[in-house]
């Protein structure tokens, strides 16, 4: 059985300041389609929308929405914040090279995010590509524990929520394992026989676990909110 725009907007609605949501997907999915209707029902409620672009993640989902025909020109008002790679989109504010030790990765990093927090309020927070830094790092469980505490830093203010994508094709289970655990919220997305499921895996409400939406592929483009 099939999902309507209105039954996943109400849902949507369900979501709270504080909150920290773990998107999970495989590298096949259509994520960037999804990234573009999470921003345009952000816009209702959020002031300002803040990107984490690791290693041009930001530019490839650009790409897929350029190639099947989408309007990509919010992506220029998004605030962003880059970690490794040289392609420039959105109005960056900060960038951090990726291959720094992590006590000098992780002090810059949270200089950037504090002083964005100082001057921004109602913030929606879009995070994508930190499992591919695992891969970078040569102390990789610090790393990992590192990544699960910033995540912390990420969720849990009144004025912010967190959506943070994770490609479990990609994630070190240990790094799966711990953003599952600080989060409030886990989707899992997965594509079958043409069709789009998303499924509540975890969720502040306990009448939402095992909650699923199905959304036919030919119809994700055409999707308003």
């Amino acid at each position: 059985m099939t999902s309507t725009v209105d039954e996943i907007l109400e849902y949507t609605k369900s979501v709270m300041w504080r909150e920290g949501i773990v998107i999970e997907y495989s590298s096949s999915e259509p994520i960037h389609l999804i990234f573009k209707w999470l921003v345009e029902i952000s816009k209702k409620n959020a002031d300002n929308m803040l990107v984490l672009d690791v290693l041009d993640i930001l530019s490839m989902l650009k790409l897929n929405l350029d190639v099947a025909g989408e309007d990509t020109s919010f992506i220029h008002e998004l605030d962003v914040i880059k970690i490794g790679g040289n392609i420039k989109l959105g109005k960056i504010i900060g960038y951090v090279d990726p291959h720094q030790d992590i006590t000098v990765y992780a002090s810059k990093y949270s200089k950037i995010l504090r002083e964005y927090y100082e001057t921004h309020k109602n913030i929606v927070y879009f995070i994508f590509g930190m499992e591919k830094l695992v891969h970078l790092q040569e102390r990789k469980e610090a790393f990992e524990l590192y990544a699960t505490n910033y995540t912390r830093y990420v969720f849990g203010d009144e004025e912010r929520v967190g959506i943070y994508f994770i490609n479990r094709d990609i994630a070190t289970r240990a790094l799966l394992l711990q953003v599952e655990e600080a989060a409030s919220r886990v989707v899992e997305v997965i594509h079958e026989e043409g069709t789009l499921k998303i499924k509540i895996r975890k969720s502040p409400r306990l009448d939402d676990y095992g909650k699923e939406f199905k959304i036919p592929l030919e119809d994700l483009r055409h999707l308003k909110f």
